[in-house]
């Protein structure tokens, strides 16, 4: 495993490199399921999950060594994965009799949280707490969704900080991340939160109304989108941060006004999402303080446009998607072998002198003493 974080160290480190130099892809597109699916995450171990197109609409779908799974259903609806831990359990969200309900997929059988009908489930971290979304109502009676974490058959309301919220991600310290209602109608704008110790904390935005929180890391790195102020005509524009030490960075957009958001982290600090282009939306690898294109890391003549990237695992894996003309497929995009001889050893030759160097900033931890917030690179954008 260490060898495999080095690796995927070493080669994220050549994104600071030139991509002319790079004549060699980075990545390679492995195709889970059939059109019309999406990866939504990926654990240490390669596996996926996500959901697939079926007779009655989708289901969620597990891929892993003996091939594609379908995880079935609750009822006479579809079902939707979302997440999966280290132990291969998965959470989502599962339709029956018209109503949404919370799952659990372990040990071969999809299991209903007891969260109620209009409950979602979002994250689970790698001792079995869940986080998600319940049904919660006010002191009016009126429906209200609150975010909550449920372990040991005991389910936790997190609050809010006014109206609605939403649980999107854990990490293995129970602190959660995700997004809650500051006001009310008519815009219901929103603000991300990071939860811990019973409090819930606005980490803020860029100026603008609609800010979402999507994924958190174990160094406690919030990844989402944080709307800014009116640029080049947008007018809700959200651009992708990354929080850390108390600070939310712009991760940027690759396109002046566009939006921009960060949908998962690794512990590594590598971050991947979506931005608006010139030519329209594409999906982004961030690391070492640099917005690529995932595009730009596969074959470019393999014909494939990666569209959506959902999850990221420790080992530089990518879940998403990716299509070739009007067909799309859930995806895993995996680390390309380092060919040798030639100018790619060489490069690599030359980034292991810096990997030393580097060891601390890539592997997102830090020195006794030292913040995250030091060895998070420059905004680009």
């Amino acid at each position: 495993m260490k060898s495999k974080i080095a690796l995927t160290a070493l080669l994220c480190a050549g994104l600071s490199v030139p991509l002319a130099a790079r004549a060699d892809a980075v990545y390679t597109v492995t195709v889970l399921g059939g059109v019309d699916s999406v990866a939504y995450d990926v654990n240490n171990r390669g596996q996926v999950v996500g959901y697939m197109a079926a007779n009655e609409g989708y289901r969620g779908f597990l891929y892993d060594d003996s091939g594609l799974n379908d995880l079935g259903t609750l009822g006479d609806g579809g079902s939707y994965a979302y997440r999966i831990n280290e132990a291969g359990s998965v959470v989502g969200t599962s339709y029956a009799g018209g109503e949404r309900f919370a799952f659990v997929y372990a040990g071969g059988a999809m299991t209903a949280l007891p969260t109620g009908a209009g409950s979602d489930a979002g994250d689970i971290n790698n001792a079995g707490v869940i986080t998600g979304t319940y049904a919660s109502t006010d002191s009016d009676g009126f429906y209200q969704p609150h975010a909550y974490t449920y372990a040991n058959g005991v389910m936790t309301d997190l609050g809010t900080f006014g109206y609605g919220s939403y649980g999107n991600g854990i990490n293995d310290r129970g602190h959660v991340a995700g997004t809650a209602e500051v006001d009310g109608p008519p815009n219901w704008p929103t603000d991300p939160f990071f939860y811990s110790d019973g409090v819930m904390q606005n980490i803020g935005n860029f100026g603008g109304i609609f800010s979402q929180a999507w994924a958190i890391n174990n160094h406690d790195q919030v990844v989402g989108s944080a709307g800014s102020e009116n640029i080049g005509g947008n007018l809700y524009p959200r651009r992708a941060f990354l929080y850390s030490d108390g600070v939310m960075h712009d991760l940027g957009t690759m396109k002046y006004g566009g939006d921009s958001a960060a949908y998962a982290i690794n512990e590594l600090g590598q971050v991947v999402g979506y931005t608006d282009t010139d030519t329209g939306g594409a999906s982004f690898l961030y690391a070492n303080g640099k917005m690529v294109l995932l595009d730009t890391l596969i074959d470019s003549a393999s014909g494939w446009t990666i569209t959506d990237a959902n999850g990221i695992n420790d080992l530089g894996q990518i879940a998403g998607r990716a299509c070739k003309g009007d067909l799309c497929y859930a995806v895993r995009l995996d680390l390309a072998p380092i060919p040798e001889p030639g100018h790619v050893a060489m490069l690599g030759a030359g980034l292991l002198v810096l990997l030393g160097k580097r060891t601390v900033r890539a592997l997102g931890g830090r020195k006794p003493g030292a913040p995250v917030s030091a060895y998070i690179g420059p905004a680009f954008g």
